[in-house]
């Protein structure tokens, strides 16, 4: 299969020369191509007019959502170079963190077929959320920008977002059973981690045709402080204020608008459809 490389230069402005020339040895004289993205959406672009490739996404997890969403449901293979900041859907594929020795080794993965999630018209590799943590994403950009604290915005965010967050008024329909009232988040997962490690939905899988949908309750301040610990090492689903519910087809609705956070992409809504789309995309692993 033709190998095509499509490199967020943004994501990876301070290791693009890094890059290249890791991309080169690993092919070690075989024929590529690489395309560098100018600005958001490019990647998707490319990856839709693609035929039966295996697709690099070289950056972070902002990376990947662009390149599923020309690749998805498609004859191509995606392998994911963990290149960006938080890499959370690598993490399902490989045990390594290093982008050089995941090129290094890239010939000893194999192909695994996948699911992904789709809501509305736009798919997503790994979590689609509405809520708090769609507030936290939000709220990271302000940390994002500044070096020092790039790599732990999104734990920064969580706390600072804790002041002033309120919760949402949603009705949520998950395979025809309605629940109707205010929740803190509601997070449809097809993989495991978001936000550099959280590991949100500890009990999803990536190849069981299912969203695990988490829902969690309104919650008090004191009672959002208790939790968050245990979000970064899954505990959390064992909490009453949480409900752990599989499922292929959801719908939200709210009467307000609210913001819908797919792969760390934000989406201004009202509503959607959210479903599972079984053995949607091809990756390349070693797990």
């Amino acid at each position: 299969m033709k190998k095509v490389f499509l490199l967020n230069a943004f994501a990876c402005a301070d290791k693009i020369d890094i890059l290249r020339e890791s991309i080169k040895n690993a092919m070690d004289g075989e024929e590529y191509e690489i395309i560098e993205s100018q600005k958001s959406g490019d990647l998707t672009a490319v990856a839709k007019e693609l035929k039966g490739c295996t697709v690099f996404s070289v950056g972070g997890d902002g990376t990947l959502f662009e390149v599923i969403n020309g690749a998805a449901e498609s004859d191509n293979e995606v392998f994911v170079i963990p290149a960006g900041s938080g890499n959370d859907f690598c993490r399902l594929l490989t045990k390594e963190r290093d982008y050089r020795k995941v090129l290094a080794d890239c010939r000893s993965y194999s192909v695994r077929s996948s699911d992904c999630g789709k809501a509305g018209d736009t798919y997503f590799a790994n979590i689609a959320s509405v809520g708090y943590d769609a507030e936290i994403v939000k709220n990271s950009v302000k940390f994002k920008n500044i070096p020092i604290l790039r790599k732990f915005s999104y734990i920064i965010s969580i706390f600072y977002t804790l002041f002033a967050y309120k919760c949402l008024d949603l009705k949520i329909t998950i395979d025809g059973v309605v629940y109707d009232q205010k929740f803190l988040l509601a997070a449809f997962a097809n993989g495991e981690y978001y936000g550099g490690g959280v590991h949100i939905a500890p009990t999803a899988k990536i190849d069981d045709g299912y969203l695990d949908v988490y829902l969690a309750d309104k919650m008090n301040f004191i009672q959002i402080l208790t939790i968050l610990p245990r979000l970064l090492n899954g505990s959390h689903v064992n909490h009453k204020k949480i409900k752990v519910i599989k499922a292929k087809n959801v719908e939200v609705a709210s009467e307000t608008p609210f913001l819908l956070n797919l792969d760390g992409e934000l989406f201004e809504s009202n509503g959607t459809s959210i479903k599972i789309i079984e053995n949607g995309i091809k990756y390349y692993c070693k797990n």
